[in-house]
């Protein structure tokens, strides 16, 4: 899974397994690295949500729920962005599927929201860029959030 080569850009990798409970060991990965470098508590959060939306979708929709199948976050961070690339090897992401959906909210009756089907939505407004692909079998998404310089 390659990205972007970057002068000043540093790189970890995650490979987890498709299983939901790791998810909240995900999160905390994802904000503690976001923490280390200097985002603030809105940033992290924003970070740390996408992160989980995204591999949640992986894990319910591209491997279908079953567990043991990889699941691997590359975060590729320079001085100019942080990119959190999600891929797995299941079933990619439709094509119709890949555009935020128009979220039709009724501040009135917030009890009524269905649970999920809102991540491609938050991907879309809480990063900068959402792109998706396919490199060596591996579906992903990739999603960058450009860092301010201050």
């Amino acid at each position: 899974m390659a990205s972007p080569a970057e002068p000043s850009a540093h790189a970890i990798e995650l490979c987890i397994d498709s299983r939901l409970d790791n998810l909240d060991l995900l999160g905390a990965a994802v904000s503690g690295l976001a923490a280390s470098l200097g985002f603030d508590e809105s940033e992290r959060y924003h970070l740390e949500l996408c992160a989980v939306e995204a591999v949640s979708n992986s894990i319910l929709h591209a491997y279908r729920g079953v567990p043991g199948r990889p699941v691997r976050v590359r975060i590729t961070v320079s001085d100019e962005r942080i990119e959190m690339r999600v891929a797995d090897q299941g079933t990619p992401i439709p094509e119709e599927r890949r555009a935020p959906a128009d979220l039709e909210v009724d501040p009135a009756d917030l009890d009524g929201l269905t649970e999920g089907g809102r991540g491609i939505f938050l991907m879309h407004s809480l990063m900068d860029e959402v792109t998706f692909g396919v490199e060596d079998g591996w579906s992903f998404v990739a999603l960058t959030k450009r860092r301010c310089q201050g």
